[in-house]
């Protein structure tokens, strides 16, 4: 029997609803091939392309030659890592070695990049293979898909409606199946907003778990953090990128806490955050969606476990319906983000501006009215919304809401129907159940709750304290297992 014939075959419909952590499992085992699952993943990917557009780049050849290398690698039982010869996405702001950044821009630099950022160098580390780069609005400013380089960015579930950003193509491209997992950053939402919109999973860890190079004007707002298919491979991806590095000092904090085993959890229903009711359809299925999760955890007080290299185990769990009654903190983030955004580009605004954002070149002259004094009175408005966000957390062990108060919206469209275009920020305007937790830096994780009578997906959000990382994915993992049954 020749080397390549023990390889069992998998067929793209097969390879698109596997975990990361199973295809890398079976590449270990010897029974599939990085080849292949490289090969299936350009296939769903390039088939998918042309309607969803999720790519500012495919790296076919380069990916089938890092198969070959692992699958050599493989046959001699060298494993590298827990990903061993699975396909993997890194969204477009991410620097990946050989390959350039455009970050959604006519603007950037074409040169290849000569080192990798953190969370993509620990991916590959731990076997991954990049099939490409994804796309995101020009430098990530807003929570929609549409960019001057790649254009729309669509939704898999519904090509006429939004993929939801920045981490556009990303999310885009887990819920087709070309990968199960792919790279994102959130500074306001942009791994939850798509994750709820495509019904994938989103997880933005505390903030500097994962480390953030190179950084941006709102790095104090900036998380890295996955989009998959499933919360277990979140977690494992959680797992091999976290713990500090030198050039993102935000990284440089403890482990993460830990609780201890069988330990009791409280935690609040938030049927309307910040006192916002989210749209009937949206409110329906997480009235659904919470009923299913109370009931399961009901009659299993144990079943809330979470297995390596995340463990985690809990017992009894209360649930309680709860409100946030603390104002939502609109003016902080846009003074954070205006001035962030506008002066950090100023340059590329005042040289570029005719192929740019003109959302986004609009913030250069909206930033400069700011006085340092408006300014310094948001930064004391974020430390008083985030000591009342913290105090909150002394009643509740986690906070579960919707991730939107709507459903995905028109792709071209930069606000759903009624929504405010002519805001200093539009995308905060419907996104204010994420936001808030960037001004935090508390963990996040976006799962599929179900989905609306109009058959688009609806995000789960649940919502811990800070450093309790493994007690949101725990939880998550269990909401998972309760909603798939």
């Amino acid at each position: 029997m020749d080397a390549v014939s023990r390889y069992a075959a998998i067929e793209p419909e097969k390879y698109r609803t596997e975990a990361g952590a199973d295809l890398a499992a079976a590449v270990a085992a010897g029974t599939v091939s990085p080849v292949q699952l490289v090969e299936c993943a350009l296939a769903v990917a390039e088939g998918a392309e042309p309607t969803v557009n999720a790519y500012a780049s495919l790296l076919r050849d380069r990916a089938l030659r890092e198969a070959a290398d692992l699958e050599a690698e493989a046959r001699t039982g060298r494993i590298r890592g827990p990903l061993h010869g699975v396909p993997i996405a890194v969204k477009d702001n991410f620097h990946y070695a050989g390959e350039p950044t455009g970050k959604g821009s006519l603007t950037t630099s074409v040169a290849p990049e000569p080192v990798s950022a953190p969370m993509v160098d620990r991916l590959v580390r731990a076997g991954a293979i990049v099939i490409g780069k994804t796309t995101t609005p020009e430098f990530g400013w807003k929570g929609t898909g549409i960019s001057p380089r790649t254009g729309i960015t669509r939704n898999p579930r519904d090509p006429q409606r939004n993929s939801g950003g920045s981490s556009a193509g990303s999310g885009a491209t887990v819920a087709t199946g070309a990968v199960p997992i792919a790279t994102g950053t959130d500074a306001g939402g942009s791994i939850r907003i798509p994750a709820s919109f495509c019904g994938v999973v989103g997880f933005k860890p505390t903030l500097g778990a994962i480390p953030v190079w190179p950084g941006t004007a709102n790095e104090t707002l900036s998380h890295a953090g996955p989009l998959t298919g499933s919360v277990r491979d979140a977690a494992l991806v959680y797992a091999l990128t976290r713990g500090a590095d030198s050039r993102d000092p935000q990284s440089a904090y403890p482990d993460d806490r830990r609780d201890a085993p069988g330990r009791a959890l409280r935690i609040g229903i938030v049927d309307a955050p910040f006192g916002i009711a989210p749209q009937s359809p949206v409110a329906a299925v997480f009235e659904r969606a919470t009923a299913a999760i109370i009931s399961a955890t009901t009659h299993s007080a144990r079943n809330l476990r979470l297995g390596q290299p995340v463990a985690a185990e809990f017992g009894a769990v209360e649930f309680v319906a709860a409100r946030i009654s603390i104002p939502l903190p609109r003016s902080v983030f846009e003074a954070m983000w205006v001035t962030g955004r506008g002066l950090g580009h100023a340059g590329l605004i005042e040289a570029h501006a005719d192929v740019m954002d003109p959302g986004l070149v609009r913030l250069l002259p909206l930033a400069r009215r700011y006085s340092l004094a408006e300014y310094q009175a948001a930064m004391v408005r974020r430390r008083e919304f985030t000591a009342a966000m913290f105090a909150l957390f002394d009643d509740w062990d986690l906070l579960v809401m919707p991730t939107m108060p709507g459903t995905a919206f028109a792709a071209d469209a930069e606000v759903p129907p009624g929504g405010e275009a002519d805001a200093p920020l539009p995308w905060i305007t419907w996104t204010p159940y994420t936001y808030p937790f960037n001004i935090t830096g508390q963990p996040a994780i976006s799962i599929p709750g179900g989905t609306a009578a109009d058959g688009l997906p609806v995000g789960l959000q649940i919502v811990g304290p800070w450093g309790h990382d493994r007690r949101v994915l725990a939880f998550a993992a269990a909401c998972e297992h309760a909603l798939r049954s």
